[in-house]
């Protein structure tokens, strides 16, 4: 198979901080969550600085974002909490979404709302429940949130507790007052998922899940599946095992290299019956190293829309779908 390498250059730098994750909201700009430590929680052991790590410790959390398709970053807004938030959006009037991918069940009357909703100056405006093990997050134009849910969150395997689990579809689609308006149910031919490994909302009435599953024989294998005004359309049986994001365009898509070439893209071509085959590798390389080689400063590959994200060493790498096809 043709593997094909190529130079890039960075997009933009990475802002100070402890990086938490990044996102892409529904007009395409870039969301960074970024946490600041605090001098208040920090120790002075012989002139060398030390963070306590205590429970609800306050922390200090920037939202950068970039506008107008242009590469500079600018601080968004600068939120206070005692949570450790792992997903970031942000709705239309500009209030922001946080969330925490955990959710601990207590009773039917107590148990963590991770899901909380910022107002740009900071202030809280509203909390819900989103449930445990949430993998990805996506708001639409339309202020529709999808959600999606690796297998803690499907299977309650740490919190067995859980009266009920809201993620044990592995995809839901739900408005800010929690009411929901699609959950995943397999068609003719697909399976229940058991773990979402990476979600693409590319539009406000097109939404993209890529999953894993086990088949009557209790062989593990992955679906590509599209869901239109929140009915399933198509989808292909995919080549890729465990890549972490995707882009997509009609009839070809670009996945990372998933376990087995985690430093590499594959350029898929999308078939009739449900097929899908590899047609291409692509490698990406800045200043004469694989972006997507796991080393310093290195995240695994997200992706909205058209675009794939990459971070290495505080150099952040934007790649267009047309960059796969040039």
């Amino acid at each position: 198979m043709q593997t094909i390498t190529k130079n890039i250059q960075p997009y933009t730098k990475l802002p100070e901080g402890e990086f938490i994750s990044l996102s892409r909201d529904y007009a395409g700009q870039l969301l960074i969550l970024i946490s600041i430590k605090s001098a208040d929680n920090s120790e002075d052991f012989n002139n060398t600085v030390s963070v306590k790590k205590t429970l609800n410790q306050q922390q200090t959390y920037q939202i950068w974002q970039t506008t107008n398709d242009s590469s500079v970053l600018s601080l968004y807004a600068k939120i206070m909490a005692k949570v450790d938030f792992h997903n970031v959006q942000c709705f239309t009037n500009g209030d922001i979404l946080l969330v925490s991918k955990h959710s601990k069940y207590r009773d039917e009357n107590d148990y963590d709302k991770n899901g909380y909703i910022y107002s740009i100056d900071g202030k809280l405006k509203q909390q819900f429940l989103l449930g445990d093990g949430v993998a990805n997050v996506q708001v639409t134009e339309d202020d529709i949130i999808w959600v999606s849910y690796f297998d803690q969150g499907i299977f309650g395997r740490y919190s067995s507790n859980w009266y009920d689990l809201l993620g044990s579809t592995g995809l839901v689609a739900q408005d800010t007052d929690s009411k929901r308006v699609y959950e995943f149910e397999p068609s003719d031919g697909l399976y229940n998922m058991d773990d979402c490994y990476a979600l693409n909302v590319s539009s406000n009435t097109a939404t993209y899940a890529y999953y894993f599953y086990n088949d009557d024989n209790y062989c593990g294998e992955f679906d590509l599946v599209r869901i239109q005004n929140h009915k399933i359309t198509d989808y292909w049986h995919m080549p890729v095992f465990g890549s972490s994001a995707f882009i997509i365009d009609s009839n070809r898509a670009v996945f990372d290299g998933g376990y087995e070439h985690r430093t590499l893209f594959y350029l898929i071509e999308l078939q009739e019956e449900h097929q899908a085959r590899i047609i291409q590798q692509i490698i990406f390389e800045y200043d004469g190293e694989n972006i997507l080689k796991v080393g310093e400063g290195f995240s695994y590959p997200w992706a909205r829309g058209d675009s794939f994200v990459v971070i290495k060493n505080s150099h952040l790498f934007v790649i267009p779908l047309t960059e796969f096809f040039s």
